[in-house]
């Protein structure tokens, strides 16, 4: 289908570089109509695929007339039975116009998109950007707060922190870490003088 559309757009063109120009121009001119269709919808697929159209065609023309490329046309092969072979071989384009044809492509959108004054593509509706307003805790504050969440987390009982600290005051006295000028329990005290 594709095929038959590019040859009648071909027909209806002057010159024959000027149909090989569309010809060449039409696959770049598919593929951002698959695309814009595919993200827009129809009237980005019509917008993308006219503006690639639009865009290539002239640049590939100019391209092909000042770095023509390979010529193509018809050959004859002998075969090793000495029958004739007449082969089409077709038009290979250039370097140059190759990378005319692929760069338009890539810029086509963008100009399509300047030229109609803002995007085919649909847009999606911006939020504000909501604002954290930072709360003033003394160190106290938070260290409590995050005591009160692991206490709801865990199931715990309230208990008491040594103040500034993370540290429950419960138990301190009873551990097993003595060091000189501390008060000792009695049992250790006892311990000591008798090994002394």
């Amino acid at each position: 289908m594709l095929a038959n559309t590019a040859k009648q757009i071909a027909k209806l063109l002057g010159s024959k570089t000027s149909r090989e120009s569309a010809v060449a121009a039409l696959p770049g001119a598919g593929i951002n109509a698959a695309v814009g269709a595919l993200i827009g919808g129809p009237k980005a697929a019509v917008g993308y695929a006219a503006g690639d159209f639009l865009l290539n065609y002239p640049l590939v023309g100019l391209a092909r007339k000042r770095f023509p490329g390979t010529p193509g046309g018809k050959a004859t092969i002998l075969t090793k039975n000495g029958d004739k072979i007449i082969k089409e071989i077709p038009y290979m384009p250039s370097g140059p116009e190759q990378a005319v044809n692929f760069g338009a492509s890539l810029l086509s959108s963008s100009l399509t998109d300047m030229v109609t004054g803002g995007s085919l593509l649909p847009t999606q509706e911006v939020l504000p950007a909501q604002q954290v307003i930072p709360t003033v805790m003394s160190q106290e504050q938070q260290e409590y707060t995050q005591l009160m969440q692991r206490q709801q987390l865990n199931n715990l009982q309230t208990q008491a922190l040594s103040p500034g600290t993370m540290y429950q005051m419960q138990g301190i006295e009873h551990t097993a870490f003595h060091y000189p000028g501390i008060t000792l329990p009695p049992d250790v005290l006892r311990q000591l003088e008798e090994g002394a």
